[in-house]
């Protein structure tokens, strides 16, 4: 008798373990979506050189930060101005930032075009979540968002739902996702790219690409 008793309770409490783990699971998909497909973005500038000529002088080196219109280089072209002198072009920095690529060197030849140098604004860091599509209809812009970034996996950043891209992932791939000339279709799951602000880096060192995770309150 006293083993059916304790037979019947351990299965009493299996069987609340069992349905409290599935109202956690559900209440948590209501109120939350996570996700660890994201990535620390910011707008970078590209510098290209103005006019075909020298590099004479490059100012900057990697890490260094500059502020916008900045002077940064000087090239000498083939013309010459009317005094006979050569004509020099200033490099201008578009934005304020810190210089994270540097593709050229100072003596090199440049044509209008070829990439210098890039410059990425710290200062307005976001970050660049992948939602499946089957989430869409949740999220909305100004939700509440926890941030997680791997290199500062025991901080917890904040943030909200900045913007909503307008166009999926695959849009912006290079490679074509499927192959309508063999006239066969496989369906894909779609993700689309969410921005999220990120109000305060907290003091960290904080760049592009770092990998992050979010989590948007939802309700």
């Amino acid at each position: 008798m006293r083993r059916t008793v304790l037979v019947t309770l351990l299965i009493v409490v299996a069987f609340l373990a069992i349905a409290g783990g599935v109202g956690l699971y559900i209440y948590n998909s209501y109120m939350y979506y996570s996700t660890d497909d994201a990535q620390v973005s910011s707008p970078i500038a590209n510098v290209s050189a103005p006019a075909t000529g020298l590099l004479s002088t490059l100012k900057v080196n990697l890490g260094d930060t500059v502020t916008a219109k900045e002077v940064i280089g000087t090239i000498t072209t083939s013309s010459v101005s009317t005094t006979g002198a050569p004509v020099t072009v200033n490099v201008i920095s578009p934005i304020s930032g810190k210089v994270i690529q540097v593709s050229a060197v100072q003596g090199q030849a440049v044509a209008p075009g070829l990439s210098l140098l890039e410059i990425a604004n710290l200062n307005n860091l976001t970050i660049t979540a992948y939602v499946d599509e089957s989430q869409m209809n949740n999220i909305k812009l100004g939700q509440q968002v926890d941030i997680h970034i791997d290199a500062y996996s025991g901080t917890t950043f904040t943030g909200h739902v900045q913007q909503i891209v307008q166009a999926t992932a695959a849009t912006f791939s290079l490679l074509p996702t499927e192959d309508n000339a063999s006239g066969n279709f496989t369906k894909v799951g779609q993700r689309i790219p969410v921005i999220v602000t990120l109000d305060g880096t907290n003091g960290d060192d904080i760049v592009p690409g770092m990998s992050a995770e979010v989590t948007i309150h939802l309700h």
